[in-house]
């Protein structure tokens, strides 16, 4: 799902500890000789006595929606599906190994023994941890703590992983300024909530490509029914465009109607899922090829000569952004406008002061 590859931050180390209490957790619930009412906080701090108890104790509670009250939902539930839910978790973080195989994600309610009651314990169950994982001004407390002297917060994990460039300038999904980013779930944590802790699932994002009416926002990045497939679309991590892949323009300078290109079958299927998925990205594409194609003229008629034609100085600005692509904003669609002046496409020569413009076809 995204145009350019991504990289997991240092600070994913300790989201992956996360998932790893996470899943200790679950595997404790699958345990036969689980005794269901012994499900209290003393249990939680046993289950993860590597952690420190006060920390734990902080981490259950939460009134109605309290750590602790999902739990003993979960533990009371039959023994088939506790062990079907440490089963699903387990497959499901198994990320890369999950889309090779095509998804086939399971929803809750359809695992065995589940019923609506526990499968709605199960999403707060994970998307309280999540919550939890930003600042809690009220508790003194700020996220997930390790070993007593380190901690993970949505924030700092967000920073971390926007300290580097090019993560720090480029959108992922659309090519454009990141600007100020937003952690958005690849797989939404509302759908698929045993991932919403996972590394593998948290992407930095500009807020337009997050937003939940426009964009993406709770979207599956999946094809629906009854195989859940992820085989026709893109991944950040394990499955992004190639570097073959390209915007093109049709239409005038004005008015263009950009679409993402591969020349491999499979990836312009992938890549028209993406475009159903980013649903502003199209608009903002056309924005923005109306101004570099202005930049681009300004540019160029500056700098036309003998010795410097239209077609060697276009040529040149697209080595140029080809060059910079992932690492500059919009290269891509600063490219594909260079692309449509060397294909002599209508309307985009006439503003070039060159008396020995070539004739279009």
């Amino acid at each position: 799902m995204t145009l350019h590859p991504v990289k997991l931050p240092r600070s994913a180390a300790h989201l992956f500890h996360v998932v790893a209490l996470q899943r200790k957790l679950l595997k404790a619930l699958a345990s036969p000789s689980l005794d269901a009412a012994a499900v209290e906080t003393v249990w939680v701090q046993k289950v993860w006595s590597r952690s420190d108890p006060e920390w734990v104790r902080k981490f259950c509670l939460g009134g109605k929606e309290s750590v602790i009250n999902q739990l003993k939902v979960i533990a009371d539930a039959d023994l088939n599906a506790r062990q079907a839910l440490y089963a699903e978790f387990r497959r499901q973080n198994k990320v890369e190994a999950m889309l090779n195989a095509g998804g086939n994600f399971q929803d809750l309610e359809t695992l065995p023994g589940f019923t609506t009651q526990l499968a709605t314990a199960v999403k707060k169950l994970f998307q309280r941890c999540y919550k939890l994982l930003s600042n809690d001004a009220r508790r003194q407390w700020n996220g997930y703590e390790f070993n007593g002297n380190r901690s993970i917060t949505n924030r700092t994990y967000k920073d971390d992983f926007c300290s580097n460039y090019p993560a720090s300038v480029v959108c992922p999904y659309f090519d454009g300024e990141i600007g100020t980013p937003e952690l958005d779930h690849y797989f939404c944590k509302s759908g698929f909530p045993l991932l919403a802790c996972s590394p593998w699932n948290l992407i930095p994002v500009c807020r337009s490509c997050n937003d939940i009416v426009t964009a993406k926002g709770d979207r599956p990045a999946l094809t629906l029914g009854p195989v859940r497939s992820t085989d026709d679309w893109l991944h950040p991590f394990f499955r992004p465009a190639s570097t073959q892949v390209e915007i093109r323009l049709s239409g005038t300078p004005k008015d263009s109607i950009p679409r993402l290109h591969s020349p491999d079958a499979t990836e312009q299927t992938r890549l028209l899922k993406h475009e159903e998925l980013i649903q502003s990205s199209s608009n903002r594409w056309i924005n923005k090829a109306a101004a570099s194609f202005d930049v681009l003229v300004r540019e160029v008629n500056r700098k036309i000569s003998v010795v410097n034609s239209v077609e060697r100085l276009v040529s040149m600005k697209l080595e140029d952004h080809l060059e910079s692509r992932g690492r500059a904003a919009s290269s891509m669609v600063h490219a594909a406008v260079c692309r449509a002046v060397l294909d002599c496409r209508s309307r985009y020569l006439e503003e070039f002061a060159n008396p020995n413009v070539p004739a279009l076809e």
